[in-house]
């Protein structure tokens, strides 16, 4: 198969799936593992495609911002592991914040062995599933983004201020060493920083495909948050343990 063919299948793919794996390409293309990430690599250099750990993802601009719908069918093996993680962090008597997003909702089975536990979160869909595994929860006011289910604007963000926590727990749309931890809506933005100046601990969750993304506002530098995830190639995160502390989720 000549090299254009092969990139159109990948481009395809990524189309499809916005993430491909790279040993679903090889039946694919017929092609060996090496001749792929030459592949990939061309293709990122062209700026068609960004690789991540066993594969690649599709470019997303500054400004997307996939439904929510869409968000829980990716990666939600690699979620599932880091919620389980992230959920025994959490211990009876605390007061907790939990964001929007898909990854950190992976963590609310687990929290039904804390005991007088209560939970602060902006998003809709979390407070319903928290209702789910009876876990007494606080949602403040705000404007309903559609999109995410998350409740943002100023008067969620003044109603923050005021809250503290022993614990905050955040998704995020991406993280680099050079952008920090970024997300597309300056609101969600402005209540992630919030909640993570006002809590004592503070942890991002994001599974490894957010390596490197980069999305258009800034919620926090590296250094600000532990940051929870699934396996990382070595050498990126050597490089990223320089800025932040980084618990890996096995």
């Amino acid at each position: 198969m000549l090299t254009e063919e092969r990139h159109q299948i990948i481009l395809q793919q990524l189309q499809l799936h916005n993430i491909v794996k790279l040993q679903d390409l090889i039946p694919l293309t017929g092609a060996s593992e090496s001749t792929l990430r030459r592949d990939l690599q061309d293709l990122e250099e062209c700026h068609k495609l960004l690789r991540i750990y066993g594969g690649a993802q599709s470019i997303v601009s500054l400004h997307d911002e996939p439904a929510q719908s869409q968000k829980i069918s990716t990666h939600p093996d690699e979620k599932a592991q880091i919620g389980r993680f992230a959920g025994e962090l959490v211990q009876s008597n605390e007061i907790i914040f939990l964001d929007a997003g898909t990854t950190v909702q992976a963590l609310i089975p687990y929290l039904a062995k804390a005991s007088n536990l209560l939970v602060v979160t902006n998003s809709v869909d979390n407070a319903s599933t928290l209702a789910d595994y009876q876990v007494e929860t606080f949602v403040p006011g705000g404007r309903l983004k559609a999109s995410t289910k998350a409740l943002v604007g100023s008067n969620m963000t003044k109603a923050l201020a005021n809250y503290h926590f022993d614990k905050a727990f955040i998704g995020t749309n991406g993280f680099s060493i050079k952008a920090g931890y970024t997300t597309p809506d300056p609101e969600e933005s402005a209540t992630k920083e919030i909640a993570l100046q006002n809590s004592h601990e503070q942890f991002i969750l994001a599974d490894s495909s957010k390596c490197g993304q980069v999305s258009f506002s800034r919620f926090a530098n590296l250094s600000e948050a532990t940051l929870i995830t699934n396996e990382l190639p070595s050498k990126t995160l050597d490089k990223i343990k320089q800025y932040t502390k980084v618990l890996e989720a096995k």
